[in-house]
């Protein structure tokens, strides 16, 4: 066997090892973004601050490995994408294709949870810091415009 053909065996065998952290990762992350909400509903400041350098690290490592399988798809002649995974899924040997492909498309369902769960945790952000805005500043513009509630002028 060339040594052309070993770097593409080590490729391929290094994107299915990389599925496989990626989903003990998310799983991971997925628990993670479920504490952080926890800590933001109980305005544990001190605690957020510990667990999102946490969480953070965890996301570089998981973006660190997905700039990797991009760049080995498109080494082995893929799109680094999607439909790249897809395609090299396609050709893979039969006794690994319907394992992989259940892993792939685990894996994306993970990824879309976790940006859900992350969505969540943005918008009860967004949520207290309106309060926080309306109890500090309550003259100010942060403030909605009741239109009609008071008119000095009727």
């Amino acid at each position: 066997m060339d040594k052309g053909q070993v770097n593409k065996r080590e490729l391929v065998q290094g994107l299915i090892r990389d599925i496989r952290q990626d989903l003990e990762g998310y799983s991971q992350l997925k628990s993670m973004l479920k504490y952080q909400r926890e800590l933001m509903q109980r305005t544990d400041n001190q605690g957020l601050t510990a667990h999102n350098a946490r969480q953070t690290a965890l996301c570089n490592k998981l973006a660190l490995r997905a700039k990797q399988r991009s760049d080995s798809l498109t080494t082995l002649g893929f799109k680094g994408d999607n439909s790249g995974m897809k395609r090299l899924i396609s050709a893979l040997p039969d006794h690994l294709r319907s394992q992989i492909k259940l892993q792939w498309d685990n894996l994306q369902l993970s990824v879309k949870d976790c940006q859900q769960a992350n969505e969540v945790n943005g918008r009860l952000l967004v949520m207290q810091q309106e309060t926080l805005n309306h109890l500090l500043y309550p003259d100010s513009q942060h403030q909605q415009i009741d239109y009609g509630a008071s008119h000095p002028n009727r």
